[in-house]
């Protein structure tokens, strides 16, 4: 009895020890074998926020509680881009009433109600006549700026820009009272004042961004989203593409009466200057005048340098036919596709997975390293930032881990190619395979944001990057 007490003891510690090295094992050996998927470019257009084609909502606040509400509150929910403007010309002699400021905040509500964000503008005139039906003194403006920033920056999650500064016809800040430098100055240091920093600002030209920013050159790439004005000064050009100056809004110089000391410069050193601010500001407008500067390589030659984000949906419908009519050849996906469609799918930022790759040193190694390499084929790009996860699924148990992924996806330009590197701790996660996505998303809208993937997105976990096996045994590698 005794011996057999003993043999029992012995094999009891046997299989406590066998125990023991299974489950050390087990918590501290990896083997591990990653299978990308193949990552095919979409030639799609994709709906996410903050770009693309908007469409233009004009409202003229007065003592009536606004009509349109119920229609707006109606719109299918989803990320887009909507232009609404503001007409005060009923309060050019005072200051705006409390019904006209609570119609404001019920117009907004009801926008912030579809998904959508918006670009506002608020102006006097929609005829080409402000000299007559702007208020009589900059202080009246002033008040106005104050009174409807209290309104907007209580929208700060769907209001992105603030076009202009309520001066001049069309609010396009010209033919105004109010266009002298001190003016201006004045108008722009109030506007940044009472505006929140969350929404951007913009002006109608480059000479005006240097005039009113204090700066001849853009900000650098350390100063950018910094919360100065030159940080969050963008711009919107509404001569688009109309001319060799976009309609004056360049310095001509074959014509001897344009001279340079307006302070504009020529296209080409225009577009050169937006190819530097835009990386980290917003551009855009509408096209206008059919004419060679909007024929379809051409615009795509401005567009994309000057990195405009969006464009009226609408307007001039002319070119938009021309670029419909028109074929794309470069040696791409794109090759074949209707120019307005490569000009849709390709308006703002456009990140598409191109490749990913996963290292680990050794089975007893914790630490493992996935890589992600995003190009951004947009003419632009965003200018909020994103939050990027990866999401790791265990085939088996279907538990699912979400990483956060550190990266500044405003830096993701135009053109870029864009590496992520996500750290794991391979002894975090139990044995199996793992089915790998990435996901991007807009904290401020909650919406996802698309990739350029032609592959089968999960509702929840986002584009398939590939499969990952973690083993404790070595046939589990290959």
């Amino acid at each position: 009895m005794g011996m057999k007490k003993i043999l029992a003891a012995i094999l009891l510690v046997f299989c406590a020890v066998l125990a023991a090295g299974a489950w050390f094992l087990y918590k501290n050996l990896r083997f591990t074998d990653y299978q990308a998927d193949t990552y095919t470019e979409s030639t799609a257009e994709i709906s996410n926020p903050y770009i693309g084609w908007y469409e233009i909502h004009h409202y003229t606040l007065s003592d009536t509680a606004p009509s349109e509400l119920s229609a707006i509150r109606s719109m299918t929910y989803k990320p887009g881009l909507e232009l609404l403007e503001f007409n005060l010309q009923n309060y050019a002699a005072g200051p705006l009433s409390d019904a006209a400021l609570q119609s404001l905040n019920e117009l907004l509500a009801a926008w912030h109600s579809t998904g959508r964000q918006l670009i506002v503008r608020f102006l006097y005139d929609w005829d080409g006549n402000a000299r007559e039906r702007e208020p009589g003194s900059l202080d009246q403006i002033l008040t106005h700026m104050s009174q409807t920033a209290e309104v907007v920056n209580q929208y700060t999650d769907c209001v992105y820009i603030l076009q202009g500064l309520f001066i001049g016809s069309w609010g396009e800040m010209h033919g105004s009272n109010y266009e002298g430098y001190e003016q201006m100055l004045t108008l722009i240091n109030h506007l940044e004042s009472v505006v929140s920093e969350d929404i951007f600002l913009s002006v109608r030209t480059p000479k005006q961004w240097r005039t009113l920013s204090g700066s001849s050159e853009p900000p650098a790439q350390d100063q950018a989203f910094d919360g100065s004005l030159p940080s969050r000064l963008g711009l919107f050009n509404d001569g688009m593409l109309g001319s060799s100056t976009d309609l004056d809004t360049y310095w001509d110089p074959n014509d001897p009466a344009s001279a340079p000391l307006t302070g504009k410069l020529t296209r080409e050193e225009e577009i050169a200057f937006q190819n530097r601010l835009c990386n980290y500001v917003p551009n855009g407008g509408e096209v206008v005048i059919d004419n060679p500067y909007n024929d379809f390589e051409a615009a795509v030659a401005d567009l994309s340098t000057s990195h405009v984000s969006y464009l009226n949906g609408n307007y001039d419908q002319n070119v938009l036919d021309k670029w419909k009519a028109s074929t794309c050849t470069e040696d791409s996906p794109y090759n074949g596709v209707n120019g307005l469609d490569y000009i849709s799918a390709h308006l703002g930022y456009r990140y598409v997975v191109r490749e990913s790759g996963f290292s680990h040193a050794g089975p007893f190694e914790k630490d493992a390293r996935l890589t992600v390499t995003l190009e951004n084929t947009g003419f632009s790009g965003c200018y909020r930032p994103f939050n990027v996860f990866l999401f790791m699924r265990h085939t088996g148990t279907q538990w699912t881990y979400k990483i956060p992924v550190e990266t500044d996806t405003r830096f993701w330009t135009s053109g870029t190619s864009n590496h992520l590197e996500i750290p794991l701790n391979v002894h975090d996660y139990i044995a199996g395979t793992y089915d790998l996505y990435l996901k991007i998303c807009d904290p401020v809208t909650g919406c996802e944001v698309l990739l350029a993937n032609d592959a089968l997105f999960h509702e929840e976990y986002g584009c398939p990057l590939g499969t990952l096996n973690l083993g404790i045994l070595p046939e589990f590698s290959k």
